[in-house]
């Protein structure tokens, strides 16, 4: 069989394996071809005693004579002996060749390494960076949340890893992110769920990592797999905080006891129904959870409480800081308590929660004066009544959401659903609400295009509701369509219901929609994606306020409310330091309020919504103001 090839064929065999195995061992090749050129030609004069004149030169000598001709085309011409010049035309023709054969492997080398770096394949060379993994909607969102976090920070980097041309990714960004602070973004191609394309990220010395799902991703498969990754590549040592997205408590559990407590697992949809139902029930109220969730405003903090105030009550220590309002406590252990007992003692090592513009203005500064609860006056939520709820639209999340108001009602209250039945199987809807169990709520499912005026005419033709629910039906539409079919409803709606009582919110996908939808009436807007981005933005700058917002966040434990002014000012003035001792006597946090004269004014929110006000500012209450307090939920 070795007889069959020519030995052409052969030479021409190794030379094509050599090609293949890039432009270093052609670069080997060459080199070692011209080495040797240079080493006979260096020889054969040296041997013969010819050099570029009459006179016979050194071995050393003839190595550079030969190098020299080699790598410089016009040498040669210079030369006068007859013999020497054959040589000396030789090298030179073969330094042509190679030199250029040279120079153009270098350039397709470069050319292939810059196409490389377009294509976002090297490697990320940063520490204390947050990784970033995925991308969908909510991700310039995060970026611009972390952006104002480390405005003070002057080498923050932001890497992020995406399956999407660079090139791409970063156009977008650079146009929806306009302003990058003092932040660097490092942008790099590549499949998250691949171990290669992630150790290229070095999440070893990463300050935090969060995990996006692509957008569509309705399943755990894609993050479950990108955290498994993450634990395969740092280790059971590794303290770097995971950040996810993760539907589910049994997934979110499962991982939490491979990866251990360093994974931190949200649930969007279960957040997004609590705010959404919560709304419908006390209007402002995600205006509030945006407020502390952005980086710009006030936010929450957590400060370790001075040594000289240890021994002392969290009632106590309600009024001593002139500039943060305190909500909560933190154990030495890490154990949270929003809005503990009044009466819970201060431990050495123990930490306060509280409500401030920045880290650094959040002091305990005051004195605390010596309170005991002799008489505590707990705030009843009083009786359950019946009320009648419609949900405009069915999206995952509407289950949450009936469960969240099932909670809160009497039994013999109604809910009625306008379903668009070419989107949604009603029989299986009816089902899939059947499962609940709801006890308090009799359903109702209305069949009807939910962005047609005759539907919803026909839905509310019974009277009215206490609460009106509009769901962003994304999937199966995009969420530009999704939302705009949203304004739809939301149009008809009011139209055909111009003086309802009942509170209106409507959940959106876009932000910049929310300027399109408001009418200035106080209807309420959830915008999901910016919301849970918010939400993903602080943990990985604050991953120790995770209990905190479980706290509020979850089903059971404390709850932002909003309770009638004259429960805690009854004389329609008070300073909020006055405000807040009275709800102290009540058993509830007081952290704002809500003046509906004052919305516009700077320092409020929309509604005329203020959190965390100073202590010595006087406030005077007109019907229908609320303050704003935290509570247990019953």
């Amino acid at each position: 069989m070795g007889n069959r090839f020519t030995l052409k064929q052969r030479l021409r065999y190794r030379f094509d394996n050599g090609l293949a195995r890039g432009i270093g061992a052609v670069l080997t090749w060459l080199g070692a071809i011209t080495a040797t050129l240079v080493l006979v030609v260096s020889v054969l004069t040296w041997l013969f005693k010819l050099g570029p004149s009459d006179e016979p030169t050194s071995f050393l000598e003839s190595i550079w004579l030969a190098a020299g001709r080699y790598l410089d085309a016009g040498t040669f011409t210079g030369d006068q002996a007859s013999g020497y010049r054959v040589f000396s035309v030789l090298i030179t023709l073969v330094g042509i060749f190679i030199g250029a054969a040279i120079i153009g492997l270098i350039s397709s080398g470069l050319d292939t390494r810059l196409q490389e770096l377009r294509r976002g394949k090297s490697d990320v060379i940063e520490g204390g960076h947050t990784l970033i993994i995925g991308r969908n909607a909510k991700l310039p969102s995060i970026i611009s949340e972390l952006v104002e976090a480390n405005r003070s920070n002057q080498s923050h980097v932001i890497v992020i890893l995406s399956p999407d041309d660079v090139v791409e990714v970063t156009d977008a960004l650079n146009r929806d992110v306009a302003d990058m602070g003092n932040s660097r973004l490092v942008v790099r191609s590549g499949l998250p769920t691949r171990l290669a394309d992630l150790l290229r990220m070095n999440p070893h010395d990463a300050k935090s990592i969060i995990v996006l799902n692509p957008e569509g991703e309705e399943s755990n498969t894609y993050g479950v797999k990108v955290i498994l990754a993450l634990h395969k590549i740092l280790g059971e040592a590794s303290t770097v905080q995971i950040i996810a997205e993760i539907e589910g408590e049994d997934t979110s559990q499962a991982l939490r006891e491979v990866v251990g407590n360093r994974l931190i697992a949200i649930s969007p949809t279960e957040i997004i129904a609590r705010i959404t139902a919560q709304t419908s029930r006390a209007s402002g109220l995600g205006l509030i959870y945006q407020e502390l969730l952005d980086f710009d405003g006030d936010e929450m903090y957590v400060k370790l409480v001075p040594q000289n105030l240890v021994g002392r009550t969290f009632g106590e220590l309600l009024l001593a800081s002139s500039n943060a309002t305190i909500i909560g406590m933190q154990k030495t252990d890490g154990t949270v308590l929003l809005s503990p007992p009044l009466n819970t003692v201060f431990a050495s090592g123990d930490s306060v929660i509280g409500i401030a513009e920045d880290d650094s203005v959040f002091n305990i500064d005051l004195v605390p004066e010596p309170w005991q609860p002799n008489e505590e006056k707990p705030i009843s939520s009083g009786e359950f009544k019946r009320e009648r709820s419609l949900i405009i639209g069915w999206n995952q999340m509407a289950p949450r959401v009936i469960l969240e108001i099932e909670a809160d009602v009497a039994p013999g209250s109604e809910l009625l659903i306008l379903l668009n039945p070419e989107l949604h199987n009603p029989d299986l809807v009816a089902a899939q609400i059947k499962g609940l169990g709801l006890v308090n709520q009799t359903l109702q499912l209305v069949e009807g295009d939910t962005i047609a005026r005759v539907s919803i005419v026909a839905a509310t033709a019974s009277g009215e509701f206490d609460h009106y629910l509009i769901l962003c039906e994304n999937p199966p539409f995009e969420i530009d369509e999704a939302d705009a079919r949203v304004l739809l409803s939301l149009m008809h709606l009011r139209s055909a219901h111009a003086s309802t009582s009942g509170n209106i919110v409507t959940e959106l996908r876009d932000p910049d929609d929310v300027e399109l939808a408001s009418d200035g009436n106080g209807d309420d807007f959830i915008v999901s994606q910016q919301l849970i981005s918010l939400l993903l933005a602080q943990l990985s700058e604050s991953p120790q306020l995770v209990e905190v917002f479980s706290d509020l966040f979850g089903a059971h434990g404390s709850g932002i409310a909003k309770h009638p002014f004259a429960r805690y000012a009854p004389h329609n003035t008070a300073t909020f330091a006055e405000v807040i001792a009275e709800a102290r006597n009540c058993g509830v946090i007081a952290i704002g309020y809500q003046c509906a004269a004052a919305a516009g004014q700077p320092g409020f929110l929309a509604a005329g919504l203020r959190l965390n006000p100073p202590k010595n500012e006087r406030i005077t209450f007109n019907a229908g103001d609320q303050v704003i307090v935290i509570a247990h939920r019953a």
